[in-house]
């Protein structure tokens, strides 16, 4: 099955992609997304729950969640995941274009932090270059952590860009998507999975389009 860890919808203020047409898309290419709004859990009938979390020390997502986590110590937030038997994955750590990227704070090299991390995005579909996803793809070497592919799709046409090729899992069982990702993180050389760059038409030019509708009121946070 293709699984894309990274995916808006319209309840992220920087996203235009409505969870009715989402699903369509969705089924006719048969992808199955995390869910991951900003600072917010959005819950789906297609796919995993899950939210991208702001805090002080940078952005993670949270997969497999059943309530918001709203903490914005970093080390409380991941606790608060765990505690719900969620999973910890770290959206384009290297980007540093975005304010939020994890490698504009002190923290990527922390032991502690490294442990409590399961996944890593070695591929992100946004990134206007390949090095951060390069970097990402190192980062996970060294430490010896799972990886995984988003196409962070905030519009309907960028779903598909970045997903992995797992088995069948229970998707409601994270520790079972562990079992399918490293089985696919082993295969061959390596990850099994399809990627590629978005335009900086799409990243830059619509996303900044979307947010004016927004602010306009053209755009409201309907499903």
């Amino acid at each position: 099955m293709k699984v894309d860890m990274h995916v808006h919808t319209i309840c992220s203020n920087c996203s235009i992609n409505p969870i009715k047409v989402l699903k369509k898309v969705c089924s006719v290419k048969k992808i199955f997304p995390i869910i991951a709004d900003h600072n917010l859990l959005t819950k789906v009938d297609f796919g995993i729950p899950g939210e991208e979390i702001a805090t002080e020390k940078g952005e993670f997502i949270g997969a497999f969640l059943n309530e918001q986590v709203n903490e914005k110590d970093i080390f409380e937030a991941m606790d608060r995941v765990k505690e719900q038997g969620g999973l910890i994955y770290l959206p384009h750590p290297f980007d540093g274009r975005r304010r939020r990227a994890l490698c504009r704070f002190d923290i990527l090299n922390n032991k502690d932090f490294i442990k409590k991390v399961d996944i890593v995005e070695v591929f992100n579909s946004r990134c206007i270059e390949e090095e951060p996803n390069i970097m990402a793809y190192e980062y996970a070497k060294i430490n010896n952590l799972l990886m995984g592919v988003g196409s962070d799709s905030h519009f309907p046409w960028e779903l598909g860009n970045a997903y992995m090729e797992v088995d069948e899992f229970d998707k409601d069982n994270p520790k079972e998507f562990l079992r399918v990702l490293k089985k696919n993180n082993n295969i061959g050389d390596g990850l099994n999975y399809y990627a590629k760059l978005g335009t900086p038409l799409n990243i830059l030019f619509f996303s900044k389009l979307s947010k004016k509708l927004r602010k306009w009121g053209v755009i409201k946070n309907k499903i």
